[in-house]
């Protein structure tokens, strides 16, 4: 299954960013997610501190991702790659952060809605990368010496999803395609389906298969992983079924849509094989 770092669900959770003895940890969401209307401000804030024992800087900057033809995902560097891009959208209060052994920083910034009609969901990314002491960008770097040398700098960078879904006309709209089943290099079996996006408004699926057994007696509900759909966007969701007997079934494969309950549902029939 592929999984991305920007489409965690929006619970509260703390990661930290390393580098040497500076540990920064970001508290709050990977998702900031606002319904708004054309014209409308709303302010979000990332909160920093540096939890090691040496000064910490970080810089945050703008990404775009951007949903191919084919339904797969990518991030593009600068802002206002596609037509969904809000990344232009966004004012950030400041583009860099150094922080002190045991510091906290707030970081604000705004998301402006422009008067046009617009509708549907429209994302992009605040990409946080922490800059070694050791690096020619870094502001903390000491003054380098005459001698030649060589450094290698690991970079590990944190992306933090900012997605507006504007006015309330738009919706999503999810279509299966290629199911199968098929074990993976474990000998798990799962049960795979393409789930598409074709509408114009972000979802978050929750795709479950209802097995049946021929006599129409319920086998039981098996569930996927929960993540994010950009409205454009194709992935696989799998459910693990290594649990059910070889034999023959009838099954409701069902998408509902959290953000509004809607269900997009499939009949399907399903063979398991020893």
């Amino acid at each position: 299954m592929k999984h991305h770092a920007f489409k965690l669900a929006a619970l509260a959770c703390l990661f930290s960013l390393h580098s040497a003895q500076a540990a920064v940890m970001l508290s709050g969401g990977l998702s900031h997610e606002y319904t708004l209307n054309p014209g409308s401000t709303v302010s979000g804030v990332l909160e920093l501190k540096n939890t090691g024992n040496e000064p910490a800087e970080v810089k945050i900057y703008q990404e775009d991702v951007k949903i191919n033809a084919d339904g797969s995902t990518e991030y593009t560097p600068g802002t206002g790659s596609h037509n969904r891009s809000n990344a232009n959208w966004i004012s950030l209060g400041t583009d860099r952060v150094i922080l002190d052994p045991g510091a906290a920083q707030s970081v604000p910034y705004t998301l402006q809605v422009p008067t046009d009609n617009l509708q549907g969901s429209y994302w992009s990314m605040l990409m946080l990368e922490p800059v070694s002491n050791k690096s020619r960008e870094s502001q903390l770097a000491q003054t380098p010496s005459d001698q030649p040398s060589l450094t290698i700098h690991q970079k590990v960078r944190y992306a933090v999803q900012v997605l507006a879904n504007v006015g309330n006309k738009g919706a999503s709209n999810l279509t299966f395609a290629a199911p199968s089943v098929a074990r993976d290099a474990q000998g798990i079996r799962w049960f795979s389906v393409d789930l598409s996006n074709t509408g114009t408004r972000h979802s978050r699926p929750n795709v479950s298969l209802d097995v049946f057994a021929a006599d129409g007696n319920s086998i039981g509900r098996f569930k996927a992983e929960t993540h994010g759909l950009y409205n454009g966007e194709r992935e696989v969701f799998s459910i693990n079924l290594d649990s059910l007997q070889p034999g023959n079934y009838k099954a409701l494969l069902a998408a509902e849509d959290n953000n509004n309950g809607q269900v997009f549902g499939s009949d399907i029939n399903l063979t398991i094989k020893p």
